[in-house]
Formats: structure tokens, C-alpha cells, sequence
């Protein structure tokens, strides 16, 4: 799965190690320690997303969380009008 930010897109794949993971791979070392910052950076080999870190599923949907809370929806408002006008 792939998330788009404003700030960073983020590659989430199944951990290989371990099923109660996921892998994330991040276009923003900044951002991955935003959301992850008490665990392990990695670089990655992924030319696209340089920067890796495996989090627990429970880690991945608290930071799920935040970045919805973070959505600015009004910026939709603008999108949408685009849309169906």
C-alpha cells in the first residue's frame, strides 16, 4: 500500500520476519521519525523510498491515526469544487 502526504509518500508491505509487522518505506527520514521516532531508522535499498522501519501493527495504526487527524480539509473544499463543476 502507498500513502501520500503532503510531506511524503510512505510504501507499507508485510513484514517478511515477522506477521504482526509491516515494513515501511519512506520518501522522508524526517517524517518516518515523526510518526515512528522511537524506533530504529534504517536506510533502505528501495531508490524510491530511501528510508525504512519495521513497526508492530499497533504502532502502524496509531500513526494511521495521526496523520488523519492532521488532514487540513479544507483544502478539499477546493479539490471537490474541481471535481464536479
Amino acid at each position: 500500500m502507498v500513502i501520500h502526504t503532503s510531506t511524503a509518500s510512505f510504501l507499507i508491505e508485510s513484514s517478511p520476519n515477522n506477521s504482526g509487522c509491516v515494513s515501511i518505506q519512506c520518501t522522508s527520514e524526517l517524517e518516518l521519525y515523526r510518526f515512528f521516532g522511537s524506533l530504529t531508522i534504517q536506510e533502505s535499498i528501495n531508490p524510491d523510498f530511501p528510508f525504512a522501519v519495521n513497526a508492530c501493527k499497533q504502532e502502524f495504526s496509531n500513526a494511521l491515526i495521526l496523520m488523519v487527524k492532521e488532514i487540513d480539509y479544507a483544502d478539499y473544499d477546493e479539490v471537490t469544487k474541481l471535481s464536479f463543476s
